[in-house]
């Protein structure tokens, strides 16, 4: 399935997606906490982190047209990555901004 980024104006930092490069606008998760209380969205999946691509998994599309591959929730490799925020996908609907310590020339490639 396809996801493109959804519009939000309080989205409060850039995530820098490692494997595409793709500047991608994000909620930080004290600004998720602040936003749904309750804990009432959903969380679709994981972008940014070291797992392997699939060739059938679903994509985030970005408005320059990049495809950046979306991983099941917990695919993360802890101690080495972490969730630093939520990027938008729909109303209520988040996929996790995956950051790592891991440096780039060292992920997997396509």
């Amino acid at each position: 399935m396809h996801y493109w980024l959804y519009p939000q104006i309080n989205q409060t930092r850039i995530f820098t997606e490692k494997n595409s490069q793709s500047k991608i606008p994000y909620c930080t998760i004290k600004r998720m906490q602040e936003l749904y209380p309750g804990g009432d969205f959903v969380i679709i999946g994981e972008i940014g982190n070291f797992a392997a691509v699939l060739g059938d998994q679903d994509v985030l599309l970005t408005g320059a047209g990049k495809a950046i591959p979306i991983f099941p929730r917990g695919s993360l490799m802890k101690p080495l990555e972490w969730i630093a925020g939520y990027v938008a996908v729909g109303e209520n609907t988040y996929v996790a901004a995956v950051r790592s310590i891991t440096p780039t020339f060292l992920r997997r490639r396509k």
